[in-house]
Parts: C-alpha cells; sequence; structure tokens
C-alpha cells in the first residue's frame, strides 16, 4: 500500500545504542601483543585475532574449528546493521564510538579503538516464564517424532528472549506447548514442566488455560492473513478479545480497540477499524495482531517470526514497535525467528535449537560474538554480507550466499550422537557416538562481561566443564 500509510513517523523511531557495538572492540596492550588470558579457554585464542601489525591468525582454532579470524566465526558486517537501522542519536557520547554504519565487512574484530573494558551487567530479574527438560512428542502411523527433547530455558521479566533456529528445529512447537495448544491428540508434552509467575501451566484445566492465554500470555503468529477473520472488521476482532477478558461494554471495546490501534502506529485509526484484513498492507495486518495480542494486558508476549514476508522498511518498523511496547509496558517478550539480524536488535538472551534440542544458550552479546557451536557459526556465516564474490550461473552473475550443506536428522530415528554431527565441519569420532551435554563458554577478553550462563552442545568446550541445570535454563 502507497501513500506512507504503512510507515512510522521516522521522529518517532528514536536511536538507540548498536546492539553490537562492543564485540568490535579489542584491547591493546599498549606494545603490539594480544591480551594474554585467553589460554585454556577452550576457545579461539585472542592471539589468532591480531592486535599488531606483523601479527597472522593461526590456520585453525581448538578441535578443528575455524580461528576468530575467520569471517565465518564471528558476526558478519550484515548482523551490525541488519536492516538499515538508525544511527546514533546525539545524546548517545557515552556509549562506544562503534555504530553499526562503520562496521567494516573485514576484517572481524578490528582493532578500532583502546577502550577500558566495560563494568557486568547487573544481573537478569526473576524469571516469568521457566521452561525445564521439555520434550513434546508427535506420533503417526503408528511412529513416534520427538520433536523436542529436553529444552530448557527461561524468560525473565521485563527482558526478550529469542529462539533461534531453522525451519523444523522446533521453535514454533516450543510455543504452541507454552500455550497448550499442540494439535492433539498426534501430540503431547510428555515430559518436563512450564512455569508461568510459578504456576504449573501443564496442570491447570483447560478453563482456567483459556484465562491465562491472551489474559497473561499473548501470541503472534507468522502470517496475520490466516490469523484474522476475513469477514469482521479488524476492529470488531479486537473488541472481541478485549471483551473475553475484560467486563466491558461493546462500544467501550470498540473505543479502547481503536485507542490500540493508534498505539501500535496505524494511521487513521478509528477509519482502520472498520477496515476488513484484505483492505490492509501486510505491515498494517501485522500491527492489527499486535494490538489484538496487547489488548488483555498480557505479562508474557510471543511473536512467532513477527517479520515474516514482510518487506526490509516494514521489517525495521515492527521490530521498533514491538522493542518500544516492550518498554512501555514492561512485559516479557519470547521472540522466534530464524534471522540471527532480526535478533541481533532485541534480543538479551538466545536460545539456538536444532533438531529439538538446544545447542546454544546465553547472553546475546556473548552468543553472537563468540559463538561456540558449529550450527550458531553456520547460522551466523549464512547471513548475507558485504563483499560477497559473484559467480557464474548459465552466463549471468550471481551472489553465491552461504548454505549450511545436508538437512536435519530424521527424528524418528534421531543419531545416537550429536545430532548436527552429519553437517558439521569440525566432527570427529565420539561426535557420531555420544550425546554432549551443555558445556560452560569460558570467558574471553575481547567480549564484554555479561550477566548469565553462556553454554553450549558440543565436545569441543569438555574441557570447560558441565554446564549447570538452573544456569544453562
Amino acid at each position: 500500500m502507497s501513500g506512507g500509510q504503512d510507515d512510522d513517523d521516522v521522529g518517532e523511531r528514536a536511536s538507540r545504542p548498536s546492539a553490537l557495538p562492543l564485540p568490535l572492540i579489542r584491547y591493546d596492550t599498549g606494545d603490539g601483543r594480544p591480551p594474554a588470558s585467553d589460554a585454556g579457554s577452550g576457545l579461539p585464542p585472542a592471539s589468532g585475532r591480531p592486535s599488531g601489525p606483523g601479527v597472522s591468525p593461526p590456520a585453525s582454532g581448538p578441535g578443528g574449528m575455524p580461528p576468530a579470524s575467520d569471517p565465518g566465526s564471528n558476526p558478519p558486517a550484515s548482523l551490525a546493521l541488519p536492516l538499515a537501522r538508525r544511527a546514533h542519536s546525539d545524546d548517545a557520547d557515552d556509549e562506544p564510538a562503534v555504530t553499526r554504519r562503520s562496521v567494516p565487512s573485514v576484517p572481524p574484530f578490528p582493532l578500532l579503538r583502546t577502550a577500558p573494558p566495560p563494568a557486568p551487567e547487573e544481573a537478569p530479574p526473576p524469571a516469568l516464564l521457566r521452561v525445564s527438560g521439555l520434550s513434546v512428542a508427535f506420533t503417526a502411523d503408528g511412529r513416534v517424532t520427538r520433536a523436542l527433547d529436553g529444552v530448557s530455558f527461561s524468560v525473565p521479566r521485563g527482558r526478550t528472549v529469542a529462539l533461534v533456529g531453522e525451519s523444523g528445529c522446533g521453535k514454533t512447537v516450543t510455543a504452541l506447548s507454552i500455550l497448550r495448544l499442540l494439535p492433539a491428540p498426534y501430540a503431547s508434552v510428555d515430559a518436563g514442566t512450564i512455569e508461568l509467575e510459578g504456576r504449573d501451566l501443564l496442570s491447570l484445566t483447560e478453563r482456567e488455560m483459556r484465562a491465562v492465554r491472551g489474559g497473561k500470555i499473548g501470541m503472534i503468529f507468522q502470517e496475520p492473513m490466516t490469523s484474522l477473520n476475513p469477514v469482521y472488521t479488524v476492529g470488531a476482532q479486537i473488541a472481541e478479545a478485549i471483551r473475553l477478558h475484560r467486563p466491558m461494554s461493546r462500544g467501550d471495546a470498540r473505543l479502547y480497540a481503536v485507542s490500540l490501534l493508534g498505539k501500535v502506529g496505524l494511521p487513521e485509526p478509528d477509519v482502520r477499524a472498520g477496515s476488513y484484513p484484505h483492505e490492509l498492507s501486510g505491515g498494517m495486518r501485522q500491527r492489527v495482531m499486535i494490538a489484538m495480542a496487547l489488548a488483555p494486558g498480557p505479562s508474557l508476549l510471543i511473536a512467532d517470526e513477527p517479520t515474516t514476508a514482510l518487506d526490509m522498511t516494514t521489517q525495521a518498523q515492527i521490530l521498533d514497535l514491538l522493542e518500544r511496547l516492550k518498554a512501555e509496558t514492561s512485559m516479557s517478550l519470547l521472540l522466534i525467528a530464524h534471522d540471527l539480524a532480526v535478533v541481533g536488535e532485541l534480543a538479551d538472551e538466545i536460545v539456538v535449537l536444532y533438531a529439538g534440542t538446544v545447542v546454544e544458550q546465553g547472553p546475546a552479546r556473548r552468543v553472537l560474538a563468540t559463538p561456540s557451536h558449529p550450527y550458531t557459526r553456520a547460522l551466523l556465516r549464512s547471513i548475507p554480507a558485504p563483499g560477497l564474490r559473484p559467480h557464474r550461473v548459465r552466463g549471468e552473475k550471481a551472489l553465491r550466499l552461504p548454505t549450511i550443506p545436508g538437512g536435519l536428522p530424521d527424528l524418528r530415528d534421531p543419531p545416537p550422537g550429536c545430532r548436527f554431527a552429519d553437517r558439521c565441519e569440525a566432527v570427529f569420532a565420539r561426535c557420531r557416538a555420544e550425546a554432549p551435554d551443555l558445556y560452560d563458554v569460558p570467558h574471553v577478553p575481547h567480549v564484554p562481561p555479561r550477566a548469565g550462563r553462556h553454554a553450549a552442545r558440543c565436545f569441543l568446550l569438555a574441557g570447560a566443564g558441565r554446564a549447570g541445570e538452573e544456569g544453562a535454563a
């Protein structure tokens, strides 16, 4: 839809500090030597990232992993500027002088300036949502497919946690399990707990759970056109959601619906409330879905790939909107995405899923700056970055995008070892014979300290020690 009806006012999109400036700072020792505190970390040493002239990186890191100087081992430049987001505002003088617009494509982690290490981040607030040991099984034709196997994570109050992974890894199944919307009788939770504010959702009656859906937990689905009723106006649908959870007359509910449409940035909300879904653009429909999810005032909002099928400008607007609404309402956000560029904009913590298991989790900046599972590294490498070289395809030039070879394993008969082994460049014999635990990722000097445990399910970190269930969650 043209005419700027789907655009936010530029002034409303207030600038904020870059999500990934700090990992791009290297701390010089003053004599051309790299920091000496990487030894024994189990991760690529700092000496692999040159700190002075004449220092060349090693050929490989521990266990055959790419060194930190490999562009594939660190967030590409496109992650630092994922959606042509805003530059710093004039009041951001206290922030590091590295913005998304100044990030070069190569080399990674350049020595941009000498700076003192930042202070550690305060401990995260208590968990609003806690998922522990969640396992989900689908049954069809007498065969069982375990879509989730022992998934654990938590969502602190007022924070954003991102579930990341390719299609089929279990992200949406996790969200449906939290809402208890799995398609019965074919799917069921057969192990684990899901607690919201200390209340076990799996033990609630259906009537009690209906009060939780919408009232405590809001949900934004991938494609709003399939979620909105085509024969009712969007205002009527929002008003219906309001009246399900709040005692309110039809007239008051409609007025409240109009105010919500204005709050999510829809132009002429009183007019748009009388529109049908097909009369709105994709971005407008997604704003309607956000307004509907916010209507009952939930404490947790689950956004299942909210920017799917939207153009990049509209994606940026929707992400800005979610961040602003989260700050205004102090709600928590569980963001489901396959695009790590989107995650880098919003997430405080990241949980990487692969084939129904958690393969890496921790504070977002640490996960993005020092990805420690080969799958996380591969996801980062697959993000398009400046400097891709064109190649010939049937006589025409095209850009070759990095891909992850192979596919997900058959979860009806999962492999006995690491589920990523068949696609991993660093695989060795133990990976195929034994399933790894979650291991702590040691702190790396060039990455700012962050509260919260960073852990990855990889034998390359086995020397670092096993991550405890509480911290890993």
